[in-house]
């Protein structure tokens, strides 16, 4: 009889969970990317997702979760509250070129005032990304928005610390702003903003 009523509950959770898109994910370039992610205690939608290329080559599947929907640039960067961008590699990297790859992309992405301002968290973030010896396929590069604490990046869920730092958290909102605007805006190509903004699905795999 036990046994029974166990079987019962395990189909009923197991139901309420379809049901309900507990443990739903989203598929870009066969990369399985959650709807729903905790960050610092908060939980964090889905916003948009896509894949971003260099050349002809796939670099990243990236992911955008708010603890709201937005639908424009603007509304992104001025969301309050904890925000994530993440990066799922998708070729090999030296650290030393992710950092110069960081460095050329903020810094078409921040207007020369905001460049200016954060030239110091901008060589901290370049010192992570230049320290490590490589990125690979499969990685997963998470950036965290966390008020009142900072931006903390990490590898593979190792918190990232520039050199010398006494915390991985930088605690600069123009940085997190910029860093936004750099995967979602900037020189990133409309059908991927489309795509992180939630306009547009094209870049989801077909099911």
């Amino acid at each position: 009889m036990m046994i029974q009523t166990l079987r019962r509950l395990v189909s009923a959770l197991v139901l309420g969970c379809a049901v309900t898109g507990a443990w739903a994910t989203v598929d870009v370039s066969g990369v399985a990317l959650d709807e729903t992610v905790t960050v610092a205690g908060v939980p964090l939608h889905l916003n948009g997702a896509g894949f971003r290329k260099r050349g002809y080559f796939k670099i990243d599947v990236t992911a955008l979760y708010l603890q709201q929907k937005a639908t424009t640039l603007d509304a992104v960067e001025n969301a309050p509250g904890v925000k994530r961008v993440q990066l799922v590699i998708q070729q090999d990297v030296t650290g030393s070129q992710a950092s110069r790859y960081f460095l050329i992309d903020f810094e078409a992405s921040a207007t020369p005032a905001e460049f200016a301002k954060l030239i110091t968290e901008v060589s901290q973030v370049g010192d992570i990304y230049s320290s490590l010896p490589k990125i690979k396929k499969g990685d997963v590069v998470t950036m965290d928005w966390v008020p009142g604490k900072g931006l903390i990046a990490t590898l593979n869920g190792n918190a990232l610390t520039a050199h010398g730092a006494p915390s991985p958290y930088i605690n600069s909102e123009l940085l997190a702003k910029v860093m936004v605007r750099m995967y979602v805006g900037g020189k990133t190509p409309a059908e991927l903003h489309d795509n992180l903004l939630g306009l547009s699905t094209s870049m989801r795999d077909k099911k």
